[in-house]
């Protein structure tokens, strides 16, 4: 509802601009010739999915500590993880640029854009450790994030026009810079004896946190409408999805009280775009 309540706004926004730039009169006749080049500018609502796969992660734990006959070693544990789902809706805009041959009522394009995208997105998840030989107990607390920058593709356009009105279908390549950051916590309860043998010493909590910024490619598939508002201008909506697969990312962390892992991470995203093409050459009326 919320992606909904920004993509009108947006596409009322960028209506009135059309409308306000100076052009030339509405032809009286409804013939158009969609073919030639055109820039445009975009604005609208993006959604965003990650889904962080099941695994493993390692947490060096507390080791090397007294428990009063000496310093105990703790070996490192390694448990299974569960798989996180989140989401992110937010706004994107930018611009794009294509060429468009029509024939008959067949109009045949490529179009390539980039847009810049905001937010941020996570999600936490609890686990908890068996005890050892210098805790009674111990919590991992692992957190996942994904911070996209921007969105770019290149797609092919098939679509039938009617008049001043086109419809069509888009798809091709889909580009994304996407910071994927991790973040981990590890809380030990010591045993009594540790406290005994250290009077006054505080064992945690310990945090680390690791973040990768990724490139990723993809696929995307789509479909909009494009108005022609008069021989310069038109105006239109897209929809589009991407997926880009899945990554792995290696947060590792080798220092003591510290947790890892390989985490394999997919990303898709969701756009709906509000577009305005300002055309040149002769192909328009």
């Amino acid at each position: 509802m919320k992606l909904f309540s920004l993509t009108t706004t947006a596409l009322a926004g960028v209506a009135s601009l059309a409308f306000a730039i100076p052009a030339l009169a509405q032809p009286a006749s409804d013939t158009v010739d969609w073919t030639g080049p055109y820039v445009g500018l975009n604005v609208g609502g993006t959604g965003s999915n990650t889904q962080v796969a099941p695994g493993a992660a390692t947490t060096n734990q507390l080791s090397g500590v007294s428990a009063g006959a000496g310093a105990v070693t703790v070996p490192a544990a390694t448990f299974n993880t569960s798989q996180m789902d989140f989401s992110h809706t937010g706004v994107t805009g930018g611009g794009q640029v294509g060429y468009n041959k029509q024939y008959g009522h067949i109009v045949v394009g490529v179009e390539g854009d980039m847009d810049a995208v905001g937010g941020r997105s996570g999600q936490f998840a609890g686990y908890s450790l068996p005890a050892t030989g210098v805790t009674s107990s111990s919590s991992v607390a692992i957190g996942h994030f994904t911070e996209p920058e921007w969105t770019s593709t290149v797609r092919g356009r098939v679509g039938y026009a009617m008049g001043k009105l086109l419809v069509y279908g888009t798809g091709g390549l889909a580009i994304a810079d996407v910071k994927e950051g991790a973040a981990y916590g590890y809380a030990p309860t010591t045993t009594a004896a540790v406290a005994t043998a250290n009077p006054g010493v505080a064992y945690g909590p310990y945090s680390n946190y690791a973040s990768r910024d990724n490139v990723l490619t993809g696929w995307t598939v789509g479909a909009g409408a494009e108005w022609a508002l008069n021989r310069q201008v038109s105006i239109g909506a897209e929809y589009r999805h991407a997926d880009y697969g899945h990554s792995t990312y290696d947060f590792g962390s080798g220092a003591p009280d510290t947790t890892s892992e390989a985490a394999r991470i997919g990303f898709t995203d969701d756009q709906v775009l509000a577009k305005v093409n300002f055309r040149f050459g002769p192909g328009m009326f």
